[in-house]
């Protein structure tokens, strides 16, 4: 089969590619028991140098930092959403901002109705990797700052929906993400909510020390939490449930390996804040 090229993604849909190569590595490594047949046929159909995320001497404690917040980011997703499923296994998963994401063909329990919503291109590019169908399975093209999705959202909404952000937060400003908030506190009441963000204190040009530097092309990350109860200020019906971080216990071993000028910027103790996952519920 012909690959396709990777160049039809522009600008920060690019970024999707990431976390579908630290999928497929931990797919494919023999010390783990992760597999993801349907991420590695993404990976082998992509045409792109995916050596650039390989590490070199120079950056060894990089990729090895973002091995770990990948495998961890991919596993405290699975979970929870697998624990969604547990109580509600009729429910609606919609997953924002999806790019090439694989959770519904690893955790698909028969009964889940699940939408991946991304924007047009990106949905575009993947419908022609071959996925397998599922009339359970929906993808819509929109943005998540649009409104028209929330129609067909709640045309397909039952009882219990959870909403995931895996990797898209972090790419909005304040105020988008208070639009955000805004529309899912409002129209979906008694929903619930996964997403990953980063304390503001430390996005700052935090871009140079990540895997987004191998894409070649500028892109920062925006905005974010210091603590994560401060959710509740984009929206008062948004009620901060728990929160997951994500580099806590690599930056405990291996902060030492960081270079000097990011150990300035943050003690090990400011860990649990760099990189998180949290966890909350609107108030109905």
């Amino acid at each position: 089969m012909q690959q396709i090229q990777s160049d039809e993604l522009k600008g920060v849909s690019q970024t999707l590619l990431i976390p579908l190569h630290y999928r497929v590595e931990e797919s494919r490594s023999e010390s783990s028991s992760f597999k993801d047949e349907i991420a590695e046929s993404f990976h082998d159909a992509i045409a792109y140098d995916w050596s650039k995320f390989d590490a070199d001497a120079s950056q060894g404690w990089m990729t090895a930092a973002a091995t770990a917040t990948f495998y961890t980011r991919r596993a405290v997703f699975d979970e929870q959403v697998r624990s969604f499923l547990e109580k509600a296994p009729d429910g609606l998963v919609v997953n924002l901002g999806a790019g090439l994401d694989t959770r519904f063909h690893r955790l698909d329990n028969g009964r889940v109705e699940w939408i991946e919503l991304d924007l047009p291109g990106v949905i575009a590019f993947r419908q022609k990797l071959h996925e397998p169908g599922n009339r359970r399975h929906q993808m819509i093209a929109a943005s998540i700052l649009d409104d028209y999705w929330v129609v067909e959202i709640k045309r397909c909404a039952r009882s219990r929906v959870l909403f995931v952000a895996e990797g898209l937060l972090p790419y909005f400003t304040e105020e988008e993400h208070r639009k955000i908030f805004n529309c899912l506190a409002n129209k979906f009441p008694g929903a619930e909510m996964l997403f990953q963000t980063n304390a503001p204190s430390l996005t700052a040009g935090l871009a140079q020390y990540t895997a987004l530097s191998k894409l070649g092309m500028k892109v920062e990350m925006q905005w974010g939490l210091d603590d994560s109860r401060q959710v509740s200020a984009l929206n008062p019906n948004v009620e901060f449930v728990q929160e997951f971080p994500l580099l806590e216990k690599y930056l405990e071993k291996h902060y030492d390996q960081f270079p000097e000028a990011l150990r300035q910027k943050f003690s090990p103790a400011m860990a649990r804040q760099v990189a998180k996952i949290v966890h909350v519920r609107f108030r109905e």
